[in-house]
């Protein structure tokens, strides 16, 4: 079986990793990615630098330029290798769906998997090319029954055209040395004894950081030891400054360590290791690849009723889902959670069973593969 991956995003492994379980499986796998992509993860697949970065200093006619180039060239490919199917998950640029448009007319088999549905900040446009793209794929993959139902919802097309197939973990950012969670603490400079709980990833408004922030001010004053990490970079410099501003009125800011930047690779698993939870606090979401990065580190999630969280955390063994989104409720959640450090170790336990049978690569290969056929 021969496939072309395409990926044009930079910092998300999740397509590099479905094409290594895919290619572990026997598929001949050639993955497209951007020319100043840098895979972090062993391959044996064939990988093709060819997408034109975004930003630079070369003008408008020469990105123009290479951008048309790029698509003469995996159109070339595409009509000499004859894949079985082309998948796609992102398009980075929204010209190139009516490059997909045009392989759909051509009879190339369209594979496409809806990481969310819509953009957080919807325009008109995001609409009518997402549709076009629905549209014009074979098959679509989403990561839940919800996501499955909202799009056929939405788009009004046949629930069977869309397979459910669950996004896996993030187990390469696990260091191969290992590292303890006294020494991750020590690293970042927090408390051996606190309970800590972790916001992260590229902050954005929908992620809910205010809520989780008022909500952190109850909690606190019934827990001395806990602690509120947050570590990603913000969408702009007016959310840093609200976030930075709710953080200086704070009664207990001494206890919120923030560190509003972007987390290289080679730094994630310090703050994954050091944390005992991951709290997703978010308003609005159709799926979140984070709760899958906790997975990998055996972290229970703490997130709101919100978009298929109620699918991907169980309920008391891998996390909880708060019962209203507010800041009481959360505060509550998040007291509990530490009422017993037995319980935390049985979560643990249960995410491993999980991250080596439902979210397991090898198991998410075969069933991608079976979806190609």
């Amino acid at each position: 079986m021969k496939i072309i991956m395409m990926d044009p995003l930079i910092g998300n492994e999740y397509v590099a990793l479905l094409s290594s379980g895919l290619s572990k499986a026997g598929v001949d796998l050639t993955l497209i990615v951007p020319e100043n992509r840098e895979l972090t993860i062993p391959h044996s697949f064939v990988v093709k630098k060819w997408s034109p970065p975004k930003g630079g200093s070369s003008s408008k006619v020469i990105k123009l330029f290479k951008y048309i180039e790029y698509l003469f060239r995996v159109f070339i490919l595409i009509m000499s290798d004859k894949p079985q199917v082309v998948h796609y998950h992102f398009f980075r640029r929204k010209s190139e769906i009516l490059f997909y448009l045009l392989l759909n007319v051509l009879g190339v088999k369209l594979v496409y998997t809806a990481h969310n549905i819509l953009p957080h900040e919807l325009k008109k446009i995001d609409y009518i090319l997402t549709y076009l793209v629905i549209k014009s794929s074979r098959r679509i993959i989403v990561h839940s029954n919800y996501i499955k139902d909202k799009i056929s919802s939405i788009f009004n097309i046949d629930p069977d055209k869309i397979r459910v197939i669950p996004h896996g973990n993030f187990d390469f950012y696990l260091p191969d040395g290992g590292m303890d969670k006294c020494e991750a603490r020590k690293k970042l400079g927090l408390a051996e004894s606190a309970n800590i709980i972790l916001f992260f990833g590229f902050i954005r408004e929908y992620k809910g950081l205010d809520l989780l922030l008022e909500a952190f001010e109850i909690a606190a004053r019934k827990d001395e030891e806990l602690v509120l990490l947050i570590a990603g970079e913000p969408s702009s410099r007016a959310l840093l400054n609200k976030y930075e501003g709710i953080i200086k009125q704070s009664a207990v800011m001494e206890r919120i360590i923030s560190h509003f930047n972007y987390v290289p690779s080679n730094e994630v698993a310090e703050y994954l290791i050091a944390s005992d939870a991951v709290i997703l606090p978010y308003k609005n979401i159709d799926h979140s690849g984070i709760v899958h990065l906790a997975y990998s580190f055996n972290k229970p999630v703490i997130a709101t009723k919100v978009g298929d969280f109620e699918e991907s955390i169980d309920q008391g063994k891998s996390g909880y889902i708060i019962k209203n989104n507010n800041a009481v409720s959360l505060a509550d959640t998040i007291n509990s959670l530490f009422l017993c450090r037995e319980k935390l170790e049985d979560m643990a336990n249960y995410i491993s069973v999980l991250n080596n049978s439902r979210f397991s690569w090898d198991r998410i290969a075969i069933k991608t593969m079976e979806l190609y056929v």
